[in-house]
Formats: C-alpha cells, structure tokens, sequence
C-alpha cells in the first residue's frame, strides 16, 4: 500500500515508462535518459542500478544531497548522473509510445525546467505493507513489516509471512519465493510435531 500517484502523468504512464523498480526494469533503458526522483536510501541504490544501462540518470532531490552520504556522493561519482537538487517532479509528460519527458519545478529561481527522458523511476515516502487484515493478533515492527523469525514465523505460532508484508529492502519476486520455501520447510517441521527442520541433504 503505497502513495496514491500524485505527479500529473503518473498514473497514466505508470507500466509505459514510470516505475518503481529500477531492479526491474533498468535494462529497458539502456543508452537512454531517465529521471530518478528521492533521495532516500532506496532511491539512491535503485539510481546507482540504472547507471549501468542509461545514457543519462537525471537525480531529483528536494535537498542537497549531505556529503556525509557516502551512498549519495558514490552516486554522484557516475559521470552520466546529472543532479538536480532543491527540484521537485511537477509534471510527468508523454505520447502513445509512453513517456517523452518530465518538468521539474526549481525552487532555488521559481522555474520550470523541461527534461527530455524516457523513464521516469519514482522513489517517494509513502510505500508500506498491507497489514490491517492481521489487526493487532500479529507483532509489526517499527517500520510496519510483519515480524518474523528467521524460519518465517510470526508472534503466533502456526502462522508465517513471506514477502513484501515483511517490508524487506529487497522487494523482488525471488526474495519472496526464497521466503516461501524456508516457510514451507517450517511448515512440513510443524506439522509433523518435529523439533527441528529436516535438511535434505547432509
């Protein structure tokens, strides 16, 4: 359950050139020009992927990037990434064929500054797991991810959680699918009333 689609075109071009996942869907891009809005930790790896394929990686941040950051200013290093710091993303734009380019509204003179791109990846706060249907019956962390052991096993037992209602770094399918076998492993251990997880092999 993450932010509900607030940049004009964001909704309409999300699949068509928006993104989440530069994990993804970096390759689509390779010797292109793409925008990277956040800087938050995921924003700044997530870029770091794309330097791999795009042309140019357009950073947008709403602050200066610290120079403590060392995530950030390793990001920085990349000659094809371009920042664009105290900007915000004010307007994705595009076509049939999908995204053509983004505006950016600059704080610092109070323009708009037009950017030819053809992905726009967008890394806002907001996203976090569906969690209301557990109601209080299942310990959350801080961050509010479903606790779990390192077998997968919620506060009540007899129950597991795998995948993105863990909120892990890493939401990818075969993190996910990794999960589900451990679960299931455990699962086959706790219905069969045994201590510990038989290996399939010594």
């Amino acid at each position: 359950m993450g932010r509900t689609p607030s940049i004009p075109g964001e909704a309409e071009f999300l699949g068509r050139g928006v993104s989440y996942c530069a994990t993804c869907d970096a390759a689509f891009y390779h010797n292109r020009e793409v925008v990277v809005v956040g800087m938050s930790h995921e924003a700044i790896a997530e870029a770091q992927v794309l330097t791999k394929f795009a042309a140019t990686v357009h950073w947008v941040t709403a602050k200066e990037p610290a120079r403590s950051n060392e995530y950030a200013q390793e990001l920085l290093s990349h000659p094809q990434v371009k920042l664009w710091k105290k900007a915000r993303l004010s307007a994705i734009e595009g076509d049939d064929s999908g995204v053509t380019g983004a505006n950016l509204y600059l704080m610092s003179d109070k323009k708009t500054q037009h950017i030819s791109a053809e992905g726009v990846f967008v890394y806002l706060q907001g996203a976090k797991p569906i969690v209301d249907f557990v109601g209080d019956q299942i310990e959350l962390k801080p961050d509010g991810g479903v606790k779990v052991g390192e077998m997968m096993q919620t506060s009540i037992p007899g129950v597991w959680a795998i995948g993105d209602i863990r909120n892990t770094p890493f939401k990818q399918a075969v993190v996910a699918a990794g999960d589900g076998c451990i679960a299931a492993m455990d699962i086959d251990r706790y219905l069969k009333q045994r201590k510990n997880v038989k290996p399939d092999w010594g």
